[in-house]
């Protein structure tokens, strides 16, 4: 396995490697391997407001799992994400916006990258990915695989779901080149058999039980877990499970929605019979907002636009996250929150110091905030990239647009400057930039804030290779 050029991860206090403007961080008394709650994450895919019980789901009663969940924890309503798969779990796994690790497809993130397994597993977490991984990998013989970054054991597909429909893998040209797979930290992966529009349908059942089955084997031996749990729906083809199909009389989507459900049951129930529930931090939380390809086009609920885009039904998504007895059950709050802090908070809930201080960290730790120990969130603003474009800054319930682009993939619109209150009109309808020209200023500072920084820690270099070597500055 290729050697890293990586600082050392050890126990600790907390200290994020970037302070935003105004957050504060919080201290966190180490805990012992055996006192460290499990980390159960899981993760849907391309999963729009509308589909959801409790956020206004549009096809019936469709969600009763996933909207109990919220009832036991909180329910996020400003959860923000990046605008596509590779670039949210670039962002997801690093702490950091994707545009500093220079995610792209095909090529993932370097190995550079320290990962939220890798963090996790330095303190004796075990480790397992069981779904979608997306972040970099061609070939089971090749590098940047989830057991290269972190993870024990993978089981899933390395790249996307719209595999299934031709079965030719991300930079090949021959049909039947795409493959679920299956690896092991210190060997490479292996196909396992043909992803296709069969497997496609049964995939996300196979890793929920194969997760479940890396729970009990982490229970035996003692040891705490993280179990990622990606999961492939609902991107296209939105194809449900057998046991699914047909039986909402909501058409493939609203059937893979009630599949989706019965998977999160499926996870949540082991996590009660092993015992686990009050020291299992369990979190629900969608990568992109709905899809917008026909037929299986999804709902952005009261939002405009599809994932691919910088509305925010592109951007802001579903997230709701249970931990009994630490995280005050049945909260709703509108506060902002972006999937970035996952990082930082989970390293505050394990009480070590595995955040990175070699490179810039985007997110905050919110864990006084779920815990109800502060009202705010830790952070007041959000910037959304295409590329290494800034696109659009979110501050409090503004939102300013510096390219607007309303399709998710289409052509920019006059005027490409425009400004919007998410409170007083959530679809982004009204350009209210001429009658709050402060506005602007605010939006300016934050992103120049932010460019600041890369002069300290410059962006990784899209398609970097590995090893990768960050410049001295």
């Amino acid at each position: 396995m290729q050697t890293r050029n990586r600082r050392r991860l050890a126990g600790g206090m907390l200290c994020a490697g970037l302070v935003l403007p105004g957050v504060w961080q919080w201290a966190t008394p180490e805990l012992s391997a055996q006192t460290r709650p499990n980390i159960v994450l899981m993760f849907p895919d391309n999963l729009g407001w509308g589909e959801v019980g409790v956020y206004g789901g549009v096809r019936g009663p469709l969600t009763p799992r996933i909207d109990k969940m919220a009832s036991e924890g909180i329910r996020l309503n400003n959860f923000n994400v990046e605008f596509s798969c590779t670039v949210s779990r670039a962002a997801l796994m690093t702490g950091r916006y994707a545009v500093r690790s220079g995610a792209s497809q095909p090529g993932g993130i370097t190995l550079w990258e320290v990962t939220l397994a890798e963090a996790l597993k330095s303190i004796g977490y075990a480790t397992g990915l069981f779904g979608k991984w997306h972040l970099g990998g061609d070939h089971p013989e090749g590098k940047r695989e989830p057991t290269d970054q972190g993870f024990d054991e993978f089981y899933g597909i390395p790249r996307t779901s719209n595999e299934a429909q031709t079965t030719i893998a991300q930079g090949q040209k021959t049909p039947g080149t795409s493959f679920i797979w299956e690896g092991k930290s210190g060997s490479p992966s292996r196909n396992v058999k043909p992803f296709d529009m069969d497997t496609r349908r049964t995939v996300d059942r196979e890793s929920a039980e194969r997760g479940i089955a890396f729970m009990e084997r982490s229970v035996k031996e003692k040891k705490p877990f993280f179990f990622y749990y990606p999961i492939t729906q609902i991107h296209f083809p939105t194809l449900p499970h057998p046991d699914f199909a047909g039986k909402t009389g909501a058409g493939d989507v609203g059937d893979a929605m009630a599949e989706l459900d019965a998977n999160v049951g499926r996870v949540l129930d082991a996590i009660d019979r092993l015992g686990l529930t009050r020291n299992t931090i369990v979190l629900w939380c969608t990568d992109n907002g709905a899809e917008q390809r026909r037929p299986w086009r999804g709902s952005s609920g009261p939002w405009t636009g599809f994932y691919n885009s910088m509305m925010e039904g592109g951007i802001r998504t579903p997230c709701i996250i249970r931990w009994p007895g630490r995280i005050p059950a049945g909260r709703v709050s509108n506060e902002i929150v972006h999937e970035v802090d996952l990082l930082p908070t989970l390293a505050a809930a394990v009480g070590a110091d595995i955040v990175p201080k070699d490179r810039a960290i985007d997110g905050v730790n919110q864990l006084p905030f779920l815990e109800g120990k502060q009202q705010k969130s830790s952070r007041d603003s959000v910037i959304f990239f295409a590329n290494t474009q800034v696109r659009a800054v979110k501050w409090h319930d503004w939102k300013l647009h510096y390219v607007y682009a309303p399709d998710a993939g289409g052509p920019t619109v006059a005027p490409l400057m425009r400004l919007f209150n998410l409170l007083s009109d959530p679809k982004e309808e009204t350009d209210i930039k001429d009658a709050n020209p402060w506005v602007q200023s605010v939006m300016d500072r934050i992103a120049n804030e932010f460019n600041a920084t890369t002069r300290r820690y410059p962006h990784v270099p899209r398609n970097a290779p590995d090893p990768y070597q960050p410049p001295k500055m």
